[in-house]
């Protein structure tokens, strides 16, 4: 009997201590219209991470103190693996080759041997959601008389990725024989992409990677808008 109620103080305990810790359930909605579900505790990302779109999965996997830890999926749209990464062990173990073939990646070491033989960067989340999402952060950051007028056929989305993995994200296009160029706010918080870094030899170099994309102009029956990061994230305790 004594046991029993050690046991039930203990539980009450530590259910008051979670609660006093201040867990929550958040969620974000992100450009292309997936959906982002993160838990926070403390302030801090804590537990599942998790982006969902049309009713699939694409990418899931677990937060500790702010820091990924363990193995994170990343699924195409017809819930194939596209990529399976293990941040504990900092090891790539998956990765849908096929898919890659979508996208131009230049390794930019200065030296055009090691540049043919490094292994390529690429994004943790799956090019199928990385297009449109690109995309649709690209609409907003062009302006709309540009949209009208630009060579569609040479708009091009450069992810710039630095030796350390950080990058700088920007669309690119003709307009009048002059190329433009702006730069693209992807990573918002909690929301950001991870990348695989191009390496040969156990060290790291910046790369480029490219995709081809169409810009969209807002349409005339006022169904299209232009994303904007702000309001798109909702808590419940």
């Amino acid at each position: 009997m004594k046991y029993l109620y050690t046991l039930l103080i203990c539980g009450i305990f530590a259910i008051t201590n979670l609660k006093a810790q201040n867990i929550r359930q958040q969620k974000m909605e992100l450009p292309d219209g997936s959906k982002l579900t993160y838990q926070t505790l403390n302030s801090k990302l804590n537990g599942l991470y998790s982006i969902d779109k049309d009713g699939v999965n694409v990418l899931r996997g677990n937060y500790v103190d702010d820091k990924r830890v363990g193995n994170w999926y990343l699924f195409n749209k017809d819930k194939s693996l596209f990529a399976r990464y293990n941040y504990d062990a900092k090891k790539l173990l998956f990765v849908d080759e096929k898919m890659l073939a979508l996208a131009t990646i230049n390794v930019k070491s200065g030296n055009d041997d090691i540049n043919n033989k490094a292994s390529v960067s690429f994004p943790l989340i799956s090019l199928e959601q990385y297009f449109p999402l690109l995309g649709r952060l690209a609409d907003a950051a062009v302006p709309v008389s540009d949209t009208y007028k630009l060579d569609q056929n040479s708009v091009y989305i450069i992810a710039k990725v630095a030796a350390d993995g950080h990058a700088d994200y920007f669309v690119n296009y003709i307009l009048k024989g002059d190329k433009k160029e702006y730069k693209l706010n992807v990573d918002n918080e909690p929301f950001r992409i991870d990348w695989i870094v191009s390496a040969y030899e156990g060290k790291t170099y910046p790369s480029e990677f490219i995709i081809k994309a169409k810009l969209q102009a807002p349409s005339t029956d006022g169904n299209h808008r232009r994303f904007n990061w702000l309001n798109t994230t909702s808590s419940q305790p």
